[in-house]
């Protein structure tokens, strides 16, 4: 079989999922056509209005599908009456239109005939058998016809299942796979042809058994929505939050196809849906995309449904602060074992569902995955768990919660008296993940990993329990920072802080490496084994760390607690670290931790070896001027970057100002017209940005704000982003990498741009957008930009415009108002506007 490459991609169908994995596809920059049924011609013949009516839809989803709105102009509109013949033209077809069997096979008929003989036909379904999908086909086609589940939002879950039909080839499978893992950034599972897959399969009963335990303990769902979120490591819209998200007539047809296909399952009468449920969608509340449903949001506030009465009343679901301090234990077998012995109904509902879901998962593993890791990583990327049922099970000690389950079961406490299977039971048997790989029933054996050549590209991919993390050789390691490499000239650094905060040893670590990468390696990669890439400056760390003298110990002790009670790491550039220092009157030693942070960056953009950012995640404050300063930025498109200093009455001062006036004043250049070059229109945007404290909602639009360079990488799968940045060095040196020159003539737009933000900003502030000390932050942001007090057009080079960045970093920090706003930050975890 050749190798296909996929050039062209039709999506049948613009609904919800349909116009969504068509946005994802030109996120890509995949050429993508978006077919729907012909709409009345206009007086052009036009009949695309239903896609065109899906388009217009996409640019007012939030979060949005798309990586720009730009994006949306790529997707090609077509109609079934007009356009079929231009299917021939395309590698694959997705199929993603409404859950009907019948629906379905009449379009394949339809479009059959223009399928080309080396295209993949693929169909979205959620659930539908795919071989009796494939029957519709000629079955001279079906060695090409498969299922590609993607996951709703298709953007953000990461996802998709790959399903085939008896007779689908093999090779076909490996690379469409390939293409969904780098092309579109997705983590694949190959499910069996069986109802639901795997992660709708497992995650529904999960949701079916909160629904039967919540009723069985008089629970209402905003107090199981408390419950089953973050203290579980799942998603904040933990249950029937979810439920409105997905659409309660999406779940309907879900759990439908359940009770059609699984008349023998042991949990068979489980499904089906209650009264109140039903009479929610026979009203029309379908939950998100009806404003109303479990939910329903009244005003400011969220009421939820109280069953007893039909009505809503105010959501006040809590956590029993019992049931929260066994919930915030971190060892699995610690805390089920305290749910299990608990008395509390809060308790009690979280064992019976972990119970249970662990014995459906058991019981249905051979019939529903190939081995136990697809089922873990199906539930993680498509239901969006920290930990898939197997490897909680496996970390609170397999034979102990086997036994337990069993006991429940002989107690007739269980959803289902089934047995658990044999192999569960085996008595040397401490888990299903281990080094090897994950246990098969089927094959009765560990299955490793996927030996595909696109798994190749992640050199660290999502690490399940059982296996060894192990990161390299180390070259020198401290509670900042770790140095390592991977056995070839290519060092990589990585922040041991909490949430790759930045503190002052982590500005002495990325001293000592750069200095170390130049003197024995040909490169310096920044990568953090998990995101973010780096939430700025924490505060009360970065006090630890720069204070010179003892502070006050009453204020020290109050920041401590206030901090300690939130959380909260503050996202900030070299300043904010300082700002508590100001707080505890520790001032004279911040302007030097602020010129150290400049140090840093200057030495990322000047050394000797290429310096390459692998971020992904936030990357904030700081960790954005770090990152600009880098030779090259590597991104995973669901990068959110930005300076936003400002939240916290400063201004960036890690060179990040000094930086966006250099990128304007060459963007000047590059674009003026006859010679005459006027910096202030390419200012502004970086002005409004900075001031704003604006976070780009994806790497594209990073790149369109200006954080990213033309020269700089957007990937779709954050797992290849190391690869990658070790590819890119490799690429640098090839050409004999040499730093940049040091910029000495930098055009500023001095104090004629400096007055044109102020004036703008004065008619801000007396329209009551912005409050007095936001304008002094907005004007020493303008002075920083343009250059200060000079004549329009003024050359100056970068020291100039970092000494103009501490100073009014430093002015700012000795104002009253910034104090108030760390404060504030500190005790409420938000900003202050005063």
């Amino acid at each position: 079989m050749n190798n296909l490459t996929i050039r062209k991609v039709a999506v049948l169908g613009a609904g919800v999922m349909g116009s969504q994995i068509a946005a994802h596809l030109v996120n890509a920059n995949v050429e993508t056509l978006l077919f729907e049924l012909p709409a009345g011609a206009t007086p052009k013949g036009d009949l695309n209005g239903n896609v065109n009516k899906a388009l217009d839809g996409l640019k007012k989803l939030e979060p949005s599908p798309l990586a720009s709105p730009a994006k949306v102009t790529y997707i090609q509109a077509a109609n079934y009456e007009q356009h079929l013949e231009k299917l021939r033209e395309c590698d694959l077809i997705i199929e993603a239109i409404a859950e009907r069997m019948d629906w379905k096979s009449d379009l394949y008929r339809k479009v059959a005939p223009y399928v080309n003989e080396r295209a993949i036909f693929a169909s979205n379904t959620s659930g539908l058998s795919i071989n009796q999908l494939a029957e519709a086909f000629p079955e001279a086609q079906r060695h090409r016809f498969c299922g590609i589940h993607f996951f709703n939002p298709p953007r953000y879950m990461h996802l998709v299942e790959l399903i085939p039909c008896a007779v689908t080839e093999a090779p076909l499978l490996d690379q469409l796979e390939t293409f969904l893992v780098s092309t579109l950034g997705k983590g694949v599972v190959r499910a069996k042809d069986t109802p639901n897959f795997v992660a709708n399969r497992v995650g529904v009963f999960s949701m079916l058994a909160a629904l039967h335990h919540a009723q069985r303990l008089g629970l209402g769902f905003d107090t199981v929505d408390a419950l089953t979120g973050r203290y579980l490591g799942r998603p904040k819209s933990a249950t029937f939050r979810t439920l409105d998200v997905v659409g309660l007539d999406v779940f309907t047809h879900v759990v439908e196809t359940m009770h059609t296909n699984l008349v023998s399952d042991p949990w068979h009468s489980y499904y089906t849906l209650p009264d109140w449920y039903k009479k929610l969608i026979a009203d029309g509340a379908l939950g998100q995309k009806s404003k109303r449903g479990i939910y329903n949001k009244i005003g400011k506030e969220i009421h939820v449904l109280d069953v007893a009465t039909q009505t809503y009343k105010l959501s006040a679901g809590v956590v029993d602060d019992a049931v929260k301090e066994i919930l915030r234990e971190r060892d699995w077998a610690k805390k089920l074992a305290e749910l299990r012995s608990s008395a509390h109904p809060q308790a009690q509902f979280l064992w019976a569902t972990f119970r249970d879901v662990f014995h459906y998962c058991a019981l249905h593993l051979a019939e529903i995955a190939h081995n136990s890791r697809d089922l873990d990583m199906a539930v993680r990327w498509g239901f969006g768990w920290d930990s898939g049922p197997f490897e909680i099970w496996q970390a609170a000690g397999w034979q102990q919660i086997a036994g337990w389950i069993q006991a429940d079961i002989t107690a007739g406490k269980a959803m289902s008296p089934a047995a658990l299977p044999s192999w569960v039971t085996e008595p040397d048997r401490n888990g299903v993940h281990t080094v090897q790989g994950s246990y098969s029933p089927n094959k009765k054996q560990y299955q490793p990993r996927s030996a595909l050549t696109v798994y190749h590209r992640q050199l660290f991919p999502d690490h399940l329990l059982g296996e060894v993390k192990q990161y390299g050789e180390t070259v020198f390691e401290n509670e900042a920072v770790r140095m390592w490499h991977m056995g070839d000239n290519i060092a990589i650094l990585s922040f041991n802080t909490k949430m790759h905060i930045i503190s002052n040893e982590v500005l002495d670590g990325i001293l000592r490496a750069v200095d170390e990468a130049e003197e024995n390696f040909s490169a310096l990669i920044i990568w953090q084994t998990e995101p973010p890439f780096s939430a700025g400056a924490n505060l009360l760390q970065l006090m630890q760390g720069v204070q010179q003298a003892a502070p006050d110990e009453g204020m020290f002790d109050k920041l401590k607690q206030a901090a300690n009670r939130v959380k909260y790491t503050v996202a900030g550039g070299g300043g904010v670290g300082a700002i508590v220092n100001a707080a505890t009157g520790n001032v004279p030693r911040v302007e030097e931790v602020v010129a150290k942070f400049q140090q840093v960056s200057q030495r990322l953009k000047y050394a000797q070896v290429p310096t390459i950012a692998a971020v992904d995640g936030m990357v904030l404050g700081g960790g954005c001027e770090f990152s600009i300063h880098c030779t090259r930025i590597v991104a995973s498109l669901e990068t959110y970057i930005g300076l936003v200093e400002v939240g916290v009455g400063i201004l960036p001062a890690g060179g990040g100002c000094k930086e966006m006036a250099q990128r304007a004043a060459a963007d000047a250049q590059k674009f003026s017209n006859d010679g005459r070059v006027d910096v202030f229109p390419y200012l502004r945007r970086y002005f409004q940005q900075i001031a704003m404290g604006e976070v780009s909602k994806s790497a594209e639009l990073a790149r369109e704000m200006g954080y990213l360079r033309a020269t700089d990488r957007i990937i779709m799968n954050r797992f290849e982003l190391l690869h990658i940045a070790k590819e890119e060095a490799r690429a640098l040196n090839a050409t004999a990498y040499r730093p940049p020159l040091a910029q000495r003539q930098i055009m500023v737009a001095g104090r004629t741009g400096i007055a044109t933000f102020k004036a703008s900003m004065v008619n801000m502030l007396e329209g009551g957008f912005i409050s007095e000390h936001d304008y002094n932050i907005g004007c020493r942001v303008a002075e920083t930009l343009c250059g200060g007090d000079v004549e329009v057009g003024s050359m100056v080079d970068e020291q100039w415009l970092l000494d103009l960045e501490r100073k009014n970093f430093m002015e700012l920090l000795a104002t009253d108002k910034t104090k108030a706003r760390v404060e504030y930050m500190l005790k409420n975890g938000k900003p202050l506007r005063n």
